[in-house]
């Protein structure tokens, strides 16, 4: 006990220091459509098992997507999850080609009982990054008939977070039904420069927004368990998330700017707008079954359905549509409990994913196809585990969208489990 909570304590401050030194370098034309490119969702085991949800079901792991399982959570048990990732991206079209990465934390989770068949967890996960930087180089002919260069740079940062505080009850046996109290938060900042390169008589033009995004909503979910012969299950689960209405603070902003710093009309205000309105995010389900043989054998699938048309946010670029995402993915452990063998005792994942962009680029709905694997290995003489994935996946093409995202993503996380209200009989 005394060790995990030394590997509790190590977790708090490495996740201090993601916060204060992580940063979103990965570069993605796509994020620049309303509020930035979805992130991942799940923990560390779920994404390697495809992002599967629904009918996942353990004692000994979050599943913070589907709250109506935290009802499984061990009696007089914690539970604490913190997993961080590394991502790089080639992105390519017809001539050039240019990589990007970053380093960032996926999660961060907790969760403990409240009594038998009532479990409570909470946690901060990434919702949305919209960083993008987009150049092009062109020539228009003046007023005089000479050709002028103009410089186009394009650039967002920022995104947003998600909160929550959830619970989950099973009033009777084989059901338990849960919900999160959510809280969306964050900021995304766009700049779009126009630059007269050959020229520093002309003026340069930025035009600048800024959206600032905050709003509570819920999830609600159920899941039914269907017990068999020999140690086996099915679980079905769905959840269901309502639209989001967040309070918005949107600022429009357009300067004009000399090359030559010195000059009075360095930046000069020619127009600027604040709106205080209200942004709607779409209404989300998501439902999905599992096969389960104890400790042994995990298959599962989800599919989500996002009401993306009814979605409303101020001075995004682009088309709404709804969106449909699949998941499928696989757990196996050959034998959990091996005195021989290490490997045997390592929980091995696989799954895949396809999804639907929220936004139409070009006119186009953009598809991402995604590979997954993961292990989970078991800490000595412990229900903990270090968790690791890897997901390949590629999003756009060349011939529809102008680029195409090649992307490889690694994250690890500790999921740390103990029985910290029990006095040790034994020192």
């Amino acid at each position: 006990m005394y060790k995990t909570r030394k590997l509790f304590l190590l977790c708090i401050v490495a996740f201090q220091s993601a916060l204060m030194s992580g940063q979103v370098d990965v570069t993605s034309p796509f994020a620049r459509y309303g509020i930035g490119n979805l992130e991942l969702q799940g923990t560390i085991r779920t994404l390697g098992m495809g992002g599967v949800s629904s009918g996942i079901r353990s004692n000994t792991t979050l599943n913070f997507l589907t709250p109506a399982s935290y009802s499984a959570i061990d009696t007089a048990s914690f539970i604490f999850d913190f997993g961080i990732d590394i991502a790089g991206v080639k992105l390519e079209d017809n001539e050039n080609t240019f990589y990007s990465s970053n380093m960032n934390f996926r999660h961060i989770l907790m969760g403990f009982p409240i009594m038998k068949g009532w479990g409570v967890s909470t946690g901060l996960v990434p919702f949305t990054n919209a960083y993008y930087t987009i150049v092009e180089r062109s020539t228009i002919e003046s007023g005089s008939g000479d050709d002028e260069d103009i410089f186009e740079q394009h650039k967002g940062i920022g995104g947003y977070q998600k909160f929550f505080l959830g619970s989950a009850f099973s009033p009777v046996k084989y059901f338990s039904a849960g919900i999160n109290m959510v809280i969306v938060f964050g900021e995304i900042n766009r700049y779009n420069d126009f630059i007269f390169l050959a020229d520093n008589n002309y003026f340069n033009t930025r035009k600048m927004e800024n959206q600032l995004l905050n709003g509570i909503s819920y999830e609600a979910s159920a899941q039914f368990m269907i017990p068999m012969k020999e140690n086996r299950s099915v679980n079905l689960g769905i959840t269901y998330s309502p639209e989001y209405n967040l309070k918005t603070g949107y600022d429009d902003i357009l300067m004009r700017y000399s090359n030559l710093q010195s000059s009075s009309l360095a930046f000069d205000t020619l127009y600027f707008d604040q709106t205080d309105t209200t942004s709607i995010l779409p209404r989300t389900i998501r439902g999905g079954i599992s096969y389960n043989k104890f400790e042994k054998l995990t298959v599962a699938a989800d599919i989500v359905y996002s009401a993306w048309s009814g979605a409303s946010l101020p001075g995004s670029y682009g088309t709404y549509t709804d969106a449909i995402s699949l998941h499928a993915g696989a757990e196996y452990i050959p034998d959990k409990y091996s005195n021989y063998s290490f490997f045997n005792r390592i929980e091995y994942r696989i799954g895949c994913r396809y999804s639907e962009s929220y936004s139409l680029y070009n006119g186009i709905q953009v598809k991402e196809y995604g590979i997954t694997f993961g292990a989970g290995i078991p800490m000595r003489r412990s229900r903990s585990r270090a968790n690791l994935f890897l997901d390949l996946s590629r999003k756009g093409s060349i011939e529809e969208t102008y680029f195409r995202e090649t992307r490889i993503a690694v994250g690890a996380s500790l999921s740390l489990f103990d029985f910290w209200f029990l006095k040790a009989k034994y020192e």
